[in-house]
């Protein structure tokens, strides 16, 4: 849209009320207003999570470069940090923003300092977050950047996302600004970073995929944006934030807080989301062989999932069920089982054929073998039977209608 400054050909002081409006004449066009839309979230989880994939790690007295993918750039960038699940307050040295150019190493031409509350140094109490200040850094849409964090003291176990599907770098001392990182230690979690907005000049919507590990993209390519929440970005041509928790469950803890549990801070709390896709169940039915848990009946997944659906239309967010994918003769021992199928494909049909969800991707369909469709597409399958891989995550993106992600 473009706006016009208008300017009256008669004083505004010499206008009375009653008299008939002066007249006006346009003299420029002027910038629109710009506004912030969220282009990259990461939803966190405990170190103190009684089921993980990965060991607790604490930082003092380094810098961890990090990489993201913002699905959008800007004209500039703010950051969203969370010390969430920490147990002592996050004191930062210095954080530093920039072009990723691979291997750990930035663009110096685009390297820009960013502060809070217009300092560099800040401090993230136990369980909170915090904004930065806008940084002035022009980043292209659907490139890596690189936030570079000076730890100066630890803050106890660190809140985190694995895996990160991105290798970011560790290294001693305060070297947030150097162009690379020397003797770096490479790791596969995010820590602390739960969000980047961008600045955009038009306005702009983003898509929410609040799911488990086929949301997270284990089995795409790492450091390859092939995940199928960067997939569907691109098709759709808008953000989709990437909330998957690998091992999540909908109905229980372990591997992240519940999906019921965490939907309000990780969905409902973002600003610009318009839709919530839903994908969450297939861990509840499977953890049941692999740890020896109770097994959640059907009734109890299209509970938790009616309960989702319900507050995301409540809180003006349309929402989009996805439906639990096959994993027959998957590679985790106990996770597939013959009642834990019947309960998966009870569970299909409901979502399928609920008024509760206003659309439906179909993952199920999307990388199920046609000739056993109780198990995933050799075509699709990242080999270990459960996880899609780059193909099968972008069939995840194309089997829905993109229509349905602009009506509501």
């Amino acid at each position: 849209p473009i706006y016009w400054c208008c300017q009256s050909l008669i004083e505004p002081a010499l206008w009375l009320p009653g008299s008939p409006m002066p007249a006006v004449t346009c003299s420029r066009r002027m910038k629109p207003a710009m506004e912030w839309l969220p282009v990259h979230r990461a939803a966190a989880a405990s170190p103190y999570d009684a089921l993980a994939f990965e060991p607790a790690a604490a930082f003092a007295g380094q810098t961890i470069r990090q990489i993201v993918r913002p699905h959008r750039g800007g004209s500039g960038l703010r950051l969203h940090v969370s010390n969430r699940f920490g147990k002592d307050a996050l004191a930062i040295g210095e954080i530093r923003v920039a072009v990723h150019l691979g291997g750990g190493e930035i663009d110096p031409s685009t390297d820009v300092a960013v502060t809070t509350d217009g300092k560099r140094r800040g401090e993230v109490p136990p369980g909170g977050t915090l904004q930065t200040d806008p940084a002035a850094l022009r980043l292209p849409d659907d490139a890596e950047l690189a936030v570079s964090m000076f730890i100066t003291a630890s803050g106890g176990p660190a809140t985190y996302h694995h895996p990160a599907l991105e290798t970011s770098y560790v290294v001693a001392g305060n070297a947030a600004a150097d162009a690379r990182l020397r003797n770096a230690e490479p790791v596969t979690s995010l820590f602390w970073i739960t969000g980047v907005d961008a600045r955009v000049a038009e306005p702009g919507s983003a898509i929410a995929a609040f799911g488990d590990s086929l949301t997270n993209g284990d089995g795409t390519t790492a450091g390859a944006g092939r995940r199928f929440p960067d997939q569907l970005a691109r098709r759709a041509g808008q953000p989709v934030l990437n909330l998957g928790i690998s091992g999540n469950r909908l109905l229980r803890d372990g591997f992240g807080q519940a999906g019921l549990s965490r939907f309000e801070s990780d969905v409902l709390g973002i600003p610009g989301v318009t839709h919530a896709i839903i994908a969450l169940g297939i861990n509840d039915i499977g953890f049941a062989g692999l740890y020896n848990l109770p097994a959640p009946p059907a009734e109890d997944i299209t509970g938790g999932l009616t309960s989702l659906a319900r507050r995301a239309r409540a809180a003006g967010l349309t929402p989009v069920g996805g439906t639990l994918p096959p994993c027959e003769g998957t590679t985790y021992p106990g996770f597939f089982s013959v009642a834990g199928e019947d309960t998966r494909a009870k569970v299909n049909e409901w979502i399928r054929g609920t008024a509760e969800f206003e659309a439906v991707i179909d993952i199920d369909a999307a990388l199920r073998d046609p000739d056993r469709p109780g198990s995933l597409s050799p075509a699709l399958d990242s080999g270990d039977h459960l996880h899609p891989n780059d193909a099968g995550a972008q069939a995840m993106a194309r089997i829905i209608d993109l229509r349905e992600l602009t009506a509501g």
